[in-house]
């Protein structure tokens, strides 16, 4: 016991970052985060349903943004896919360093970063966006440097040394890398489908309720959202 509480001190020293405990507000802010993302979201999207489109007015913008929401959320759809192909339930065992982890260290988290920003420019709301770009500097300041500190606890000086070489969020195409075969876990992937199976909807929705909003009968109660 002595020896790991040694290690640990020896990490937070190397690391220059505290290493997250089960009581602190990182960890807490890591458990919840999804729930958090959803009580600062809702309000936004609320809102923005019952405000008219910022492009009403101006037809070919909404075709643009549409199709930029359209290709900005299939990106983030398909980096989530790839990188639940290398990561498939590993994360805390070994240091994933192939693939999209070669690129970046978390690319689920921008790919789950995509799919929003994606809905957000299908959605065509200035509150929405505002929301959505809060919400992604909030996890970044607070729920990814909790996780990094968990993973190094349990990783070591190995993620320590990753850390180093690869980038958080923006890709470094230079450092990519990839074996020629990679070992799948089917459960990691039947995870990812329920999850993409729930969310693979939002530009479905989004789109409907753009319709609406468009409508003369629809109730905008606000002025802009």
């Amino acid at each position: 016991m002595r020896m790991d509480s040694n290690n640990r001190i020896s990490q937070q020293l190397t690391s220059c970052r505290p290493v997250a405990g089960r009581g602190t507000p990182h960890s807490l802010l890591f458990r919840w985060r999804g729930w958090l993302g959803g009580l600062l979201l809702a309000p936004a999207v609320v809102i923005a349903l019952f405000s008219g489109p910022i492009v009403a007015e101006r037809p070919w913008q909404g075709v643009a943004l549409t199709a930029l929401g359209y290709g900005v959320f299939m990106t983030g759809a398909a980096l989530r896919f790839w990188a639940t192909l290398y990561i498939g339930g590993r994360k805390q065992a070994v240091v994933i360093s192939d693939g999209p982890y070669s690129l970046c260290r978390h690319p689920l988290y921008v790919g789950s970063l995509l799919v929003a920003a994606g809905a957000a420019l299908l959605l065509q709301s200035i509150l929405v966006a505002s929301a959505f770009i809060a919400f992604s500097t909030a996890y970044m300041l607070a729920v990814v440097p909790a996780e990094e500190a968990h993973l190094r606890a349990f990783l070591g000086p190995e993620y320590e040394r990753y850390c180093r070489r690869v980038p958080a969020y923006v890709p470094s195409f230079r450092s990519f890398r990839t074996p020629p075969r990679i070992e799948v876990d089917v459960h990691a992937l039947r995870l990812e489908a329920a999850r993409a199976s729930r969310w693979i909807w939002v530009p479905v929705l989004v789109q409907a309720l753009g319709y609406l909003r468009a409508q003369p009968w629809w109730p905008h109660l606000f002025v802009w959202g």
